[in-house]
């Protein structure tokens, strides 16, 4: 007696058996398909198949070519490519008798395949008008694969309503399941001084929400705590906004309730609580899709970059020392962004950057708009402020290189109103323009009405011949009485500080030198004001990849930024090179002079051989720290995987400071289906939750998502409206499990939880010899499939053989024949092995058999 379950992989001698049975089975089918267009199928000749009872063979199911069983099958639909969402119960009928059956396309389901309305209009349908025709369409293709249970169907590209190939309408879009959702973001950390009190601090930000068919409900929130001793404790917990939304794809558009940032091509930014409705041009074809800023800097330690606007933290990260880039940020934030670099010994960097709009053109006829009803709110504990308000923008596609725009803010008692008109224009291959100005008519207390203009202009250009980039150049210039509507509130709230705006440059360039194989990068920022002093901020950044000597794909960087208000100045120069010396590790140095004439210099080993476990060792400082033995020695080490991502960073600096600090963010999600940690789901984009049915250790793009002990994983940070793929990695799956659906397609509307189920068993494999309760052979042929999850297990070969996948104890097999179930296998973990083969038992199936037996 043997316990089959606890068997490993079958010997050699069963799998030449096992193959020499799928041979015979792959005969039989290439005989079928060379007979495919047979109408009357084809009669197998049982005298060539080497066996004793040749009467004990059913090979009916072969002998129609393509046969498929009548029924309903819960089915993926496949357009041309393209997943449509969800599952569906497709019903498949047999036009006669000895025929295949057919599947019924009803006309509601066609009606979402996205063909044109000429299309749909001139098809026919058969089975009394329930199901339609594509009989007599010879580019039509429709193709049922059992295996995957997948419906295929390819339509010419002719009779679809959208013609790129590359983008799939709304009949195809998921709205995703209901659901729970954390996204979190936390930090830790310790800084003790020589001198002084240690200072120890918890920070928190991330978004709490809720889905409910197309609605999704989110709160924002950050926490900060810190204490030394001898101090009191300083902590606070703040909800920056709270808000629903849900997409509106028959007018493209986004409808978002509560607390939010007003979203403008043309008015700043400013918080209220209220309603919105916006176009979203994600939705569209593809075409412009916004514009998001860049932010740049230099980081002299292991530092903290918080990202806010007026007050509200919107991303917050930690950096190495050195050039830092920060380009995800959400291309919905618009107006003036506050960076803050928190270096780990103390000292604080802060800076401006204008997150502001490129020029935007619409096609010809087309409208895109904007509006907007609330009241202002302000500081982070969002205190609601008079007066109410109305706004809406819209853009106009009046010729085909030319649009029209134009938006008003009103308030409820003409305390405050603006108007603005603009134009945009296409140049072609000088690139694109627009041209808007803008009224304000505001009254403050104690002060008479005031009106004035501002003129803005922006450009935007891709210069092909030299690769150069120019993301977006802007000029803005304000008249001394020009309020925006975030200055209004401000002034008519008493702040003080509030600076009147009179010029603003902008600037955002790279250029590519192909001679020198360097890339440039440059950014500036001017802002003068009516009533303060002028603020500037530059970057200037060259990049090369080059050989030297033995280090092939060694980099440098050298780097310049400035940062000035007034008379202050704060200037510094950054050099790098890296020099890679194996498959994944690298010796770096750094060199950073500031304008205080203080040079910092830091040789760095980094090493990466493990993309998920990587670890990096610095060593540097100034001249006198290092001639001192006072240099700072710094270690990091970066852990990612499947639920999260960890980063841990420490230094020392002999006789002035040590630190440690710790990050980990990532999310959680749950359904109705099950709950899974994930790797950091990052704004509103939507996820992805996969359903193995309870196998685990299944992994997804590359080891980005894998299945817990529940046989649930999560894909976070999908794109919104664009069709995405999910792999399975199939070279990683356990040698115990597999997996019958190697790629999935989903096109998840902005915030959604899509769910899919994977097709996967998980346990042992083997080859049983299977014999009726009266001890003769099952009919060459049967189908052995899996009572409980429905899926084929193998058919019968001979002398009743079959190859079984995916075995676990109290498993319970139906073996059909003659088109209908004839007996059930049940595996009880202990069978009788015989040359390599268990030996099972199919008990008879009665008409009155509901039990398993």
């Amino acid at each position: 007696m043997n316990h089959v379950l606890n068997r490993k992989v079958p010997t050699f001698r069963t799998r030449v058996t096992a193959r020499k049975l799928r041979a015979v089975l792959l005969l039989a089918m290439a005989i079928t398909g060379c007979n495919a267009h047979s109408a009357w199928g084809v009669q197998f000749n049982t005298d060539i198949i080497d066996t004793k009872d040749r009467s004990n063979v059913d090979l009916s199911r072969f002998e129609v070519a393509g046969y498929i069983p009548p029924g309903e099958y819960l089915l993926e639909l496949s357009v041309n490519g393209h997943f449509l969402p969800g599952q569906q119960l497709i019903r498949f009928i047999a036009p006669s008798a000895n025929t295949s059956a057919q599947a019924c396309l009803t006309p509601e389901m066609v009606q979402g395949f996205g063909l044109s309305d000429d299309v749909t209009h001139r098809l026919t349908t058969w089975h009394d008008g329930q199901c339609v025709s594509f009989n007599g369409e010879p580019d039509v293709r429709i193709n049922f694969d059992q295996a995957q249970q997948r419906l295929s169907l390819s339509f010419p590209q002719a009779w679809m309503r959208y013609k790129n190939q590359d983008w799939v309408g709304p009949e195809a879009w998921d709205h995703g399941v209901s659901g729970l959702l954390f996204d979190y973001n936390i930090m830790g950390s310790r800084y003790d001084p020589d001198e002084g009190s240690r200072t120890d601090s918890v920070s928190s930000y991330g978004t709490l929400g809720a889905n409910l068919g197309a609605w999704r409900l989110r709160g924002d929130y950050q926490y900060s705590y810190s204490h030394s001793p001898g101090s009191p404790e300083n902590h606070r917990f703040d909800w920056n906004q709270v808000y629903a939304f849900r997409p509106l794809p028959s007018i493209n558009a986004r409808l978002t309730l509560g607390q939010s940032y007003l979203r403008s091509d043309i008015f700043d930014s400013f918080r209220f609580v209220g309603g919105s409705l916006v176009s979203d041009q994600r939705m569209l074809p593809p075409t412009m899709r916004g514009y998001a800023p860049q932010v740049t800097g230099v980081a002299q330690t292991n530092a903290r970059v918080i990202i806010s606007q007026r007050g509200r933290v919107l991303y917050q990260t930690k950096v190495t020392p050195g050039p830092f880039v920060i380009q995800d940020l959400s291309d919905v934030i618009n107006g003036l962004l506050d960076v803050r670099v928190e270096e780990e010994d103390g000292r604080v960097n802060v800076f401006q950057v204008n997150a502001a709009s490129v020029p935007f053109l619409t096609r010809k006829g087309t409208i895109r708009y904007k509006v907007a009803s609330g009241k202002p709110t302000l500081g982070i504990d969002n205190d609601e402020l008079s007066p109410l308000f109305y706004t809406g923008e819209m853009t106009y596609g009046l010729f085909n290189d030319t649009s029209l725009y134009g938006g008003t803010i009103l308030t409820e008692k003409n305390d405050y109103n603006a108007l603005a008109l603009g134009v945009g224009q296409n140049l072609h291959d000088l690139g694109a323009i627009s041209f808007d100005a803008t009224r304000s008519d505001a009254k403050l207390e104690q002060y008479e009405r005031k009106s004035a203009y501002s003129y803005r202009v922006n450009y935007s250009k891709r210069f092909d011949s030299t690769s150069t980039q120019i993301t977006f150049a802007g000029y803005r210039f304000s008249e001394r009485n020009f309020l925006s509507m975030s200055q209004y509130i401000d002034k008519q709230n008493h702040l003080l500080n509030v600076r009147d705006d009179k010029q603003t440059y902008t600037l955002t360039a790279n250029q590519y030198v192909p001679w020198l194989d360097m890339t440039v990068y440059a950014s500036a920022l001017r802002r003068t004001y009516w009533n303060d002093e002028k603020s500037d901020s530059y970057t200037l950044s060259l990049s090369k990849t080059f050989d030297l000597g033995p280090f092939k794909g060694a980099s440098a960087t050298l780097s310049g930024s400035k940062a000035a208000y007034g008379d202050d100045n704060g200037n510094q120069v950054y050099l790098s090179l890296t020099l890679p010396i194996s498959n994944g590790q690298q010796l770096g140095y750094d060199m950073t002079h500031d304008s205080d004439g203080g040079y910092l210099q830091t040789a760095s080993y980094y090493n990466s051989e493990d993309p998920n476990n990587t670890w990096r060792l610095s060593a540097g400082g100034t001249a006198s720290q290092i001639n001192s033995g006072e240099g700072v020695v710094r270690a990091g080490y970066v852990h990612t995987a499947s639920t999260g991502q960890l980063s841990i960073d420490g230094s020392n600096s002999q006789h002035n400071y040590r630190s440690m600090s710790a990050n980990w963010y990532g999310s959680i999600t749950a359904t109705p289906h099950g709950a899974a940690f994930h790797q950091s789901s990052i704004g509103n984009e939507p996820r992805l939750m996969l359903d193995t049915n309870g196998v685990p250790n299944v992994s997804f793009n590359g080891g980005n998502a894998r299945t817990n002990s529940a046989g649930i994983a999560v894909l976070g940070s999908t794109p919104s409206y664009q069709t995405t793929d999910t792999r399975v990695d199939m070279g990683r799956l356990p040698d115990d499990t597999e997996v019958y659906t190697s790629m999935l397609q989903d096109t998840l509307t902005e915030g959604a939880i899509g769910y899919r189920k994977v097709r996967a068993v998980r346990g042992q494999h083997f080859l049983a010899q299977v014999r009726r309760e009266d001890g003769s052979l099952l009919p060459l042929g049967s189908a052995v499939t899996n009572r409980k999850t429905g899926m084929d297990m193998g058919i019968v070969g001979d002398s009743g053989m079959v190859y079984l996948s995916g075995i676990n104890e109290g498993d319970l097999l139906s073996v059909f024949w003659n088109d209908r179930e004839q007996c059930r296998i049940r595996i009880i973990g202990t069978h009788m092995v015989q040359d390599g083969a268990a030996s099972e038992t199919c008990y008879t199936v009665t008409g009155n058999d509901t039990e398993q037996k």
